[in-house]
């Protein structure tokens, strides 16, 4: 038979024997080179990344208030054609960058908008790091009565600072992401790392369909190094943290109901017109309906000084370390500001800044997000419900287990239901469950965001040890992911900027610095030799990409031991070449000899 190989340029006769090979098929592989061969990036190429940056600001914001200006608000049927607008418009964006694109939409319901979720991937070469950037674009809706003294659906720029509505929290970090990729793609052809983008239309409503669309695409996840996330975690004016910790928890929800016969009872004792020392009013009385029962029970989950009350609930909680404590005490933010954000009084560990701060950053916490009731048919009912539904989740932080989460609430609340005497029956259910993430403080891309910062801020980035934040999504990302996955959560603005609030702005410069930035980390990832993964994803080194210098099955250089074998090449190599006369011998020279020519 012939090969003609994986390169078809061979042509070699072979039999059917399994040794029996020819060197044009792949055996190399990534691993097989020192870690220093395997950047292909130069500083060189930074620098003209950033210069093309600087000359394009204007464009950039020209950009990014045309994306402010399409109300992207999810589930109002209102505006689902500008949700599907912007979608499609970055879907555009990025194929024009070359990034292979696909647009998922999900119909929940016929009187819910269509949601939409991006799936992006430019795989230049095997030999790069594989990164995965999350974000979405869609914003909460603007009522009539918000004091916004500037428009939140446009760019507005006043005294150097830009206001609009989704600037700092969905829209803004993904443009700055794109004009990031555009930047190298512009200047250097191709990107200095492979990059993924998952963009979702649907983030600050539910995650529930992007965590479907995860399930049923395995194989986008399998080669991801890094996962990069945003945060507004700017903690002081020359200070951002990056996070490593990603807080887990335990969605429950606690259901009390009356049961048949409390419930005939109940309504012969209100039917009745005896007098008020009659036995059916006293037990009338004494009835607690299943409302009063579950805020009874739910009282006993919190408490105003310590926050927690289910004990145990603290246990394998992380250290904080002493450069943590340092972080606490450099930390621009204070109990005041909380209390004026949440509209509360008091708040627990209010009397000092570093120990509030380790309660709100490091231990776990609960949360009651519902409480719902179901009237009877019967109007005689409406103002005593038969079921009531509360649903709450405990936000868990390394090292704590799921599992011993819901052995403590349930071991709680069964002990609070029996103390009170309480009549209903009661039933608690897990809707939900997520294991927090740990990670170590020097691992390769926490370093690489840190020299970014210090690149382009020129300031020293915190990396806490047991700092938690909460983005469940990173956590659902990373389950298909490689087994040695690195996620950073990336400071984008301040913290005394929250997303989607009242006037949400950023300075002109911050903005610009971000892009910046980001075009900064993809370098600085770069730089981390690329490991091989075809432990995990079969002959993942051995995949062509989009690049035509540094793939890396295009590097490969022959062997020299097999000279039966022919490759192909290029025209400056054949030019190179010497001419057959003289590179073989000829036919006279054999026969007569060299001095032939010379006696002739």
């Amino acid at each position: 038979m012939i090969c003609w190989g994986e390169r078809n340029c061979c042509g070699v006769f072979l039999d059917q024997s399994a040794l029996d090979r020819c060197d044009c098929l792949r055996d190399y592989c990534i691993r097989d080179y020192a870690p220093e061969q395997r950047i292909m990036v130069q500083e060189l190429d930074l620098d003209d990344v950033l210069d093309h940056l600087y000359l394009r600001e204007d464009e950039h914001l020209s950009e990014l208030d045309s994306m402010l200006r399409i109300r992207s608000i999810p589930n109002n049927l209102q505006y689902e054609k500008e949700l599907k607008q912007i979608i499609e418009r970055l879907a555009q964006r990025l194929t024009e960058l070359e990034f292979d694109v696909e647009i998922v939409e999900v119909k929940v319901n016929e009187d819910q908008p269509t949601q939409y979720v991006i799936f992006a991937n430019y795989f230049s070469t095997p030999a790069k790091n594989v990164m995965l950037v999350y974000g979405h674009v869609d914003v909460p809706d603007v009522g009539e009565t918000d004091p916004w003294t500037h428009p939140p659906f446009q760019l507005t720029e006043v005294e150097d600072k830009l206001f609009g509505l989704g600037l700092t929290g969905s829209k803004g970090p993904t443009m700055a992401w794109i004009q990031a990729l555009d930047a190298w793609i512009s200047r250097t052809g191709d990107l200095p790392v492979n990059t993924k983008l998952i963009i979702d239309s649907t983030r600050l409503s539910s995650t529930e369909t992007l965590r479907k669309l995860i399930d049923s695409r395995k194989d986008f996840f399998k080669s991801v190094d890094l996962l990069i996330g945003r945060t507004n975690l700017w903690i002081a004016e020359k200070l951002p943290m990056l996070t490593t910790s990603h807080s887990g928890y335990v969605y429950f929800e606690l259901e009390i109901k009356t049961k048949d016969k409390d419930r005939t009872k109940f309504r012969n004792s209100m039917d009745s017109n005896t007098n008020s020392n009659s036995k059916a009013n006293c037990e009338c009385l004494s009835y607690r309906d299943p409302m009063s029962e579950l805020c009874l029970l739910l009282n006993t989950l919190t408490d105003t000084k310590n926050g927690i009350a289910i004990e145990g609930l603290k246990r394998h909680v992380l250290p904080v370390t002493q450069a943590d404590w340092d972080i606490f005490c450099q930390a621009e933010v204070g109990v005041q500001e909380y209390k004026e954000m949440t509209g509360a009084t008091s708040l627990p560990h209010e009397q000092s800044q570093p120990e509030f701060l380790r309660n709100r950053w490091c231990m776990p916490s609960l949360t009651v997000h519902s409480v719902d009731q179901n009237h009877a048919v019967s109007h005689r009912d409406f103002n005593k419900p038969i079921r009531c539904v509360s649903r709450f989740s405990v936000k868990l932080v390394p090292d704590q287990s799921v599992k011993y989460a819901k052995f403590a609430v349930r071991d709680h609340l069964n002990e609070a239901y029996l103390r009170m005497k309480c009549q209903h029956p009661a039933f608690l259910r897990v809707l939900d469950q997520l294991s927090p993430l740990n990670e170590a403080r020097n691992a390769p891309f926490n370093l690489a965001a840190y020299r970014a910062y210090e690149s382009v801020y020129n300031v020293k980035a915190a990396i806490p040890g047991t700092v938690n934040i909460c983005m469940p999504i990173m956590n659902e990302l990373r389950r298909y992911c490689m087994s040695n996955v690195q996620v950073v959560g990336l400071p984008f603005c301040s913290i005394h900027m929250n997303p989607h609030q009242v006037n949400e702005g950023l300075a002109r410069d911050e903005y610009l610095k971000n892009i910046e930035l980001f075009a900064t980390l993809l370098f600085e990832v770069a730089l981390v030799p690329p490991e091989c993964k075809c432990t995990e994803v079969p002959d993942f080194c051995y995949e062509k990409g989009k690049s035509t210098d540094t793939d890396f099955i295009r590097i490969m250089e022959p062997r020299s031991y097999n000279t039966h074998v022919l490759y192909e090449i290029d025209e400056k190599e054949i030019d190179r070449t010497k001419p057959v006369d003289d590179a073989l011998p000829n036919l006279r020279h054999v026969l007569l000899g060299k001095e032939a020519d010379d006696t002739l």
